[in-house]
């Protein structure tokens, strides 16, 4: 099946996938995103399982803006598991060590704390929505601070390590625009 074909049919099967789509078109119309107002301390980086994705960003933003406040949470995450290995690998080999890294669901509490909650997925801002829509405000994906498309940041967790490769490399991207942004907003306030 060729790739469009492909894509037609996982979007007619599949309520992610069709909230991904929505949000990258969103996205490639609207231009980059504007970050939330008022004061921005508190990062929360979301993915689904909080063992691939989140932990390798929040860790590359805590250590690209050592003034900010980082977590990182799973919307779908079991509480307590270490990072997956495969992720762990090639953080490792981006100079990030995820070993202390444990995997915490996403709560009402832990949204409230954050200024701003990123995510890597359209899906993942729908299931905000759905579940806690008062903090929608605070949202914002991650990926749509690549300067190119795609932005959406799919989940390499149980694919080979090469997915990873990409994912990991895009995050890295996506991270270090987001920083730039934080941090030319903070000189202007300051």
């Amino acid at each position: 099946m060729s790739n469009p074909l492909r894509s037609i049919a996982r979007l007619a099967l599949s309520a992610p996938a069709r909230h991904d789509a929505r949000h990258e078109w969103a996205r490639r119309l609207r231009g980059e995103p504007i970050l939330p107002d008022g004061r921005m301390q508190r990062l929360l980086v979301l993915c689904h399982g909080n063992i691939c994705r989140s932990p390798f960003a929040a860790a590359l933003l805590a250590a690209r803006l050592p003034s900010l406040e980082v977590r990182s949470g799973g919307l779908h995450a079991a509480d307590g598991d270490p990072a997956d290995a495969t992720a762990a690998r090639c953080a490792e080999r981006r100079g990030v060590s995820l070993a202390a890294h444990r995997s915490a669901r996403v709560n009402a509490g832990s949204l409230d704390w954050a200024d701003l909650v990123l995510v890597m997925q359209g899906s993942h801002v729908a299931e905000i929505e759905r579940g806690w829509p008062g903090f929608v405000p605070r949202v914002r994906l991650l990926g749509d601070f690549l300067a190119e498309p795609p932005y959406l940041l799919p989940d390499p967790w149980g694919h080979e390590e090469a997915v990873f490769e990409r994912v990991f490399t895009r995050l890295a991207e996506a991270v270090e625009r987001l920083a730039l942004r934080i941090e030319k907003r903070q000189a202007v306030s300051s």
